[in-house]
């Protein structure tokens, strides 16, 4: 023992043995002692970091499920946490300290109002608190800008103090190591620490520079040196991870945000956004244009100064949809007629809606509002229901409206008040037209319609009801001032000169008045009474008023041709037009031979009895309706001709005026002929002298047309008109029918002897055959023979058949 000590204390190695020894014991007794602090430093730390990382992770995962008040949800993510080191409870609570989610199930659904929770939960900032051994930290959990919960992680310390104690034990027991195995090992055990702690230093520093990419080599020793590094590099990889995660997140928000930024600048409509106060938060592209702000400009602005809009009749300032959209808190559509005034002062017509903005709370936040310029469309259905109303040409009320006005007139319409209807058709328009043209004619109607609305009254309605065809609506009018408003009306008229290239016309006017006074009379009734008046008017002698009156003879006519118009209508939807077959055979021994007639028109009426074409064909010629029946008639000739292919040689067909004035007949009738592929030189088209001469033009056109195509014609009633013969070289046709008023008394009238005579030369002159009209008797039919007539027509050759029975 001696021995030992006298090496230890005098001895140079035994003093640097010993000097080293009790150096190293003393410093490695600081260094225990400062590493035992250090380690209880920062495990206490790690385990805080541990505490408050684990409560923000939790907090920053539940508000979704703690909005849903997702149970299950909630569960599952505090479930999730059990795996974590010396986790003694993890629990979610809503903002009343209420626990809606726990590791431990008897926490469930309680309030813990307790002292360390109350202190916890009411600190500022990050909370964490230390008692009795546990470390309870707690972060809020945030939801549109506000706290709606709580998350709270309570770790255990005890198992760290334990640790802590064994390290304290550890230690000691290196120091005696180090003692005994001396300086050296000291020192090098010194300076592996020493090397290891550098580098968790250098590491921290470059972490706290911000660079997570900290790679620390892989320490598998037990001491707290080691467990340090790898608690620091579990800790950086949790950070690099939660940094990732928050990249993520960030990224996934700004796609969000730019997509919807880019929908809304790509969107045709404008787009504004608003918070709870009003405040403009965002203009589109769209929005911009039409409001005249920029985004920059309208940003915080109210949206009243920014989106100005007001009624479009009342020029009142409207309620914004915004507002309306905050206070119900439900989609609002802006009304109708509404118009945005711009920043530069320019308005333009706009619909809309606003709608609110929720958060995930269901709270309103704020609202949208989309709007678009409607102006075009505005003024489109401006002007389509102005012309739904309106004559194009002169601006007046159009026919239909004018009968909507005359049956609104009708309703209201009893014995204490009077009212009028004027007719008044132009006189002389015809020829205005056919002389400088429509666009005279055009220019005429106009200055005539505004001379006739100078002398109405403000309560009056002038329409143009067609062509040159006008109406008057005279309300609370009785008859004298009526007829005082109509010789007005018709002086102007007539003292009105029309000058069109040097060119000076005067103009009449034809018109029928019918007083108004409680008749039970429809509006289709008075105007076709007044019509009446007016044709009867113009019939008198034109340039005339004619009161309707139900007894005068000219009116019982009119009326009795419009009643005709009526069942020519009903007989076309009935099938009660029926066709006749009356015989034309020759006179002379070499004229031609076979069967040769004139297909006939007959109607049945109501009552099924036969009426003769003299009976309606009046009412068809003066109501435009010869066309249509002319068609017909065509139609069905041609179908029982190529039904009959050998029963008749040729048929004659009569066509009206009117038809020959028709431009698209020649191509019905045409087409007819290609669709019954009936032999043309079978059909023989009769037109009279007076309707051929009133449309010659067209006349030879047609004619010309139809023969070239093998069809012959015949020109009826010749003789009737002033200058027969005179436009008879002009016309190409292949029959002269002589006029039946020639035939009728031919026997006794010397006269018409020597018209039929020279009418009968003058064909056969002209290489033309004739055929003689109304041949009653034999005596007259011995006569034409002998005149050398070619054919004869009349009930002494045959009277009419029907053609289905022939």
């Amino acid at each position: 023992m001696t021995r030992w000590l006298d090496f230890l204390l005098h001895s140079v190695r035994g003093r640097i043995i010993v000097g080293v020894v009790l150096l190293h014991a003393v410093l490695m007794g600081l260094v225990v002692s400062d590493m035992v602090v250090r380690q209880q430093d920062f495990m206490q730390a790690q385990l805080a970091r541990e505490g408050a990382s684990l409560a923000q992770t939790l907090a920053l995962n539940a508000p979704s499920w703690l909005i849903s008040n997702d149970v299950t949800g909630m569960d599952e993510l505090v479930d999730s946490l059990r795996a974590a080191p010396n986790l003694q409870l993890a629990l979610i609570q809503d903002r009343q300290g209420k626990v809606r989610a726990s590791t431990d199930p008897d926490l469930l659904n309680l309030v813990l109002d307790d002292a360390d929770s109350r202190r916890l939960l009411t600190a500022g900032g990050p909370r964490q608190i230390w008692h009795g051994g546990l470390v309870d930290s707690a972060s809020d959990i945030v939801s549109g800008g506000r706290t709606i919960g709580h998350a709270r992680v309570i770790i255990n310390a005890g198992p760290v103090q334990t640790e802590l104690d064994a390290v304290t034990r550890k230690g000691i027991a290196y120091t005696l190591f180090a003692i005994l195995f001396g300086g050296m090992v000291a020192w090098l055990a010194v300076r592996t620490m020493t090397n290891r702690l550098e580098r968790l230093s250098n590491a921290a520093d470059r972490i706290a520079a911000g660079n997570l990419d900290v790679e620390l080599a892989a320490d598998r020793g037990r001491d707290e040196v080691a467990r340090l590094t790898r608690d620091f590099g579990q800790m950086v990889a949790a950070l690099a991870d939660d940094r990732r995660r928050r990249d993520d997140a960030e990224a996934l928000l700004f796609e969000e945000k730019e997509r919807a930024q880019v929908t809304l600048a790509s969107i045709g409509d404008g787009v504004i956004t608003t918070d709870m106060a009003g405040k403009v938060g965002f203009l589109n592209s769209v929005a911009e244009i039409l409001t005249g702000w920029t985004n920059a400009e309208a940003a915080g602005l109210p949206l009243e100064q920014v989106f100005r809009i007001i009624n479009e009749d009342s020029r009142a300032v409207v309620e914004n949809p915004v507002e309306i959209a905050l206070r119900t808190g439900t989609v609002v559509g802006l009304a109708n007629h509404t118009v945005l005034i711009r920043r530069d002062g320019a308005e333009m017509n706009i619909e809309d809606s606003a709608a609110p903005i929720r958060d995930r709370s269901g709270t309103v936040i704020g609202v949208v509002l989309v709007f678009h310029d409607v102006t075009q469309a505005h003024e489109m259905a401006r002007r389509m229901g102005w012309a739904a109303t309106h004559d194009s040409l002169t601006g007046l009320h159009n026919r239909a409206e004018f009968e909507r006005r005359l049956q609104a007139l009708i309703q209201r319409t009893d014995l204490g008040r009077h009212h009028a209807l004027l007719y008044i058709d132009l006189d002389q328009f015809k020829v205005v037209n056919d002389t400088c043209g429509h666009a005279a004619g055009d220019q005429m109607l106009c200055q005539i319609a505004t001379l006739m609305h100078a002398r109405m009254r403000e309560s009056d309605t002038l329409a143009r009801l067609g062509g040159d065809e006008f109406g008057v609506l005279l309300e609370n009018c009785p008859a004298e001032k009526a007829r005082q408003i109509a010789e007005g009306i018709l002086e102007a008229i007539r003292s009105f000169r029309f000058a069109w290239d040097d060119k000076a016309f005067l103009v009449g006017a034809s018109i029928g008045v019918v007083e108004m006074a409680g008749e039970d009379l429809s509006a289709t009734q008075l105007l076709a009474a007044a019509d009446t008046a007016c044709y009867a008017a113009k019939d008198g002698g034109r340039n005339r008023i004619q009161i309707f009156n139900a007894s005068d003879t000219e009116t019982i006519r009119r009326s009795s041709e419009m009643h005709w118009v009526a069942h020519i209508n009903k007989a076309f939807d009935d099938n009660r037009f029926r066709l006749y077959w009356q015989a034309i055979e020759p006179l002379r021994e070499d004229a031609g031979g076979g069967r040769h007639g004139e297909i006939l028109l007959r109607m049945i009426d109501d009552a099924g009895e036969l009426v003769s074409p003299a009976a309606f064909l009046p009412a068809a010629e003066r109501y435009n309706l010869m066309p249509r029946i002319d068609r017909w008639v065509v139609s069905e000739s041609l179908r029982w001709l190529a039904d009959n292919p050998q029963m008749v040689q040729c048929g004659s067909i009569n066509l009206s005026g009117q038809s020959l004035g028709d431009e698209q007949l020649l191509d019905f009738v045409l087409g007819q002929l290609g669709e019954t592929a009936v032999d043309p030189g079978r059909i023989c088209f009769e037109i009279t002298e007076t309707a051929a001469i009133a449309n010659l033009t067209k006349a030879i056109r047609f004619i010309g047309a139809l023969r070239a195509s093998g069809c012959r014609f015949s020109l009826d009633d010749f003789g009737s008109g002033l200058s027969s013969f005179g436009y008879l070289k002009n016309l190409p046709v292949d029959f002269l029918k002589i006029d039946g008023g020639f035939i009728r008394n031919i026997i006794r009238n010397p006269v018409d002897q020597a018209m039929v005579a020279a009418i009968n030369n003058i064909g056969h002159v002209m290489g033309l055959e004739t055929i003689a009209e109304f041949v009653e008797s034999e005596e007259i039919r011995l006569w034409l023979r002998a005149q050398g007539v070619d054919y004869g027509q009349g009930y002494a050759i045959a009277r009419p058949v029907p053609l289905e029975g022939l």
